[in-house]
């Protein structure tokens, strides 16, 4: 993927200087590298080999660094690689129970509407997919929620446990 170099002047976005420094490469004899394209015109900008094309590779290394760990942290992988429970990360089990249940809903919504037989027979199989899928991954949620005092009152269980 081409990185974008913006507010560049003429020169820059001609590739005839460096886009961190300025340095005229008509001018100064300096090696210039390519990294990257200029937004107007799609024309390769360059920059210094030393420094200024280092320093480009320093910054972009540690903006992926701080975006993998950005994404890390919103998937949970910080919490999980901890040691810590994955149940209420956004990818977690709650967060699939979440997605069910609103798939849920607006599949009721749509049976409300709908006339023709495909079409009902269609949302009966997803609304009895994500109401199967739902209830697993509640009583999952359920069991890992549970509490010591949860466990010794009976509270917070499978309701099943209690049926003969």
């Amino acid at each position: 993927m081409e990185r974008y170099f913006w507010h560049l002047n003429a020169a820059q976005a001609d590739g005839m200087a460096c886009v961190v420094c300025g340095a005229d490469f008509l001018k100064e004899r300096v090696t210039a590298v390519a990294i990257g394209r200029s937004p107007v015109d799609e024309t390769q900008v360059f920059a210094c080999k030393q420094p200024c094309a280092i320093r480009i590779a320093d910054d972009a290394e540690r903006m992926a660094h701080e975006m993998r760990a950005a994404a890390n942290a919103l998937r949970g992988e910080d919490l999980i690689a901890a040691g810590g429970d994955d149940t209420f990360c956004v990818d977690g089990h709650f967060g699939s129970l979440l997605r069910d249940l609103r798939t849920l809903a607006g599949t009721e919504a749509l049976l409300a509407t709908a006339d023709e037989i495909p079409t009902v027979r269609f949302l009966l199989a997803l609304t009895a997919r994500h109401a199967e899928t739902a209830m697993m991954r509640a009583r999952l949620v359920l069991a890992r929620t549970r509490t010591e005092d949860a466990e010794d009152s009976g509270d917070g269980g499978d309701p099943k446990e209690g049926e003969g």
